[in-house]
């Protein structure tokens, strides 16, 4: 059995983990959400009352990445997470979608505004891994960089073009990129790195921009998270990913993410936070809720001090 050194839920006063349907009669759209963090995402917002448009490459399963040329298929499908989502009793509908694709992306977001005639949350998760992606400076080109850039930044700030019109036009809207703090940690590679600071460093400025407007947007960074690749290669030792056990106990759900979201989006002083990099478990703590499992892991220092770095940098550059 694994053991986690965390500690149960402890509000001090603040909001619970589910306070029934925080995010009724919302309209979130979700890119990524065929798998991983974004169908995590996706999962928590719908179960939070939103009514959840995922948007992803992978309709049905066994269409979607392999670990590698010729390896095998990574699970997760847009058809599989809407049905337990509706099995759920949550709402929720597929787009497909080739997120390299303006002309696509302009198309999706059209469709979403006919269908439900607005944008509440953009969920921005889509990231582009490259097919033996080694990570070293001398090991990855620039068919590398175009796969990870393309997805991992191109796709949400193509996102957020399209839908801010949406949003100002509303007077309202949550923009979150999801991120890392690996712009910060020397673990992470170069590449990887240099996708993760573009998109924190766009998310402070196309907040800059819809702050007159009522719009808000964030960058959140996640932990350690058992998406269906981590699982996949903490059983399976010969993928080349090593997952210990002692990984998996301090890993957290993707939903746990989409709790961070819902709670932002229902902050009376949304606007006050938006441009910020925060941290999953600085906003657990700060709202008072837990992972799904009702764990709420212990605050890392180590992340606080990074986001607090990093968001005294964007003011600075900002001003």
């Amino acid at each position: 059995m694994l053991l986690r050194k965390m500690t149960k839920q402890n509000s001090g006063g603040k909001s619970s983990d589910m306070e029934g349907q925080m995010l009724k009669g919302k309209i979130a759209l979700v890119s990524g959400a065929s798998r991983g963090i974004g169908a995590g995402i996706a999962r928590e917002l719908a179960a939070q009352g939103a009514h959840v448009v995922l948007a992803a490459r992978t309709l049905n399963e066994g269409e979607g990445r392999n670990w590698h040329a010729g390896g095998p298929t990574v699970p997760g499908s847009l058809a599989e997470n809407v049905a337990h989502i509706r099995a759920s009793g949550g709402s929720a509908e597929p787009f497909q979608i080739d997120l390299r694709d303006k002309a696509q992306i302009k198309k999706m977001v059209a469709h979403v505004v006919a269908e439900h005639g607005k944008i509440d949350i953009l969920a921005n998760c889509a990231m582009g891994f490259p097919a033996d992606y080694k990570g070293d400076i001398w090991s990855s080109d620039d068919t590398d960089w175009d796969a990870m850039m393309e997805i991992g930044v191109r796709s949400k700030y193509l996102l957020a073009h399209f839908v801010s019109p949406v949003m100002m036009a509303q007077g309202h809207g949550l923009i979150v990129n999801i991120s890392a703090g690996a712009s910060k940690d020397e673990y992470y590679s170069p590449m990887f790195r240099m996708a993760m600071a573009s998109v924190d460093r766009m998310t402070s400025a196309i907040a800059h921009d819809l702050h007159p407007h009522g719009v808000s947007a964030v960058s959140v960074w996640p932990r350690w998270v058992r998406t269906e690749r981590v699982l996949m290669a903490a059983e399976n030792t010969d993928l080349g990913f090593d997952v210990s056990s002692e990984d998996l106990a301090q890993s957290d759900t993707p939903e746990f993410t989409g709790r961070a979201i819902a709670h932002l989006f229902c902050d009376p002083d949304l606007t006050g936070r938006s441009g910020r990099c925060f941290p999953l478990l600085e906003l657990a703590h700060h709202y008072g809720f837990a992972d799904i499992d009702g764990i709420q892991p212990p605050l890392d220092q180590t992340s606080q001090l990074w986001s607090a770095r990093l968001n005294a940098i964007w003011d600075i550059l900002a001003s």
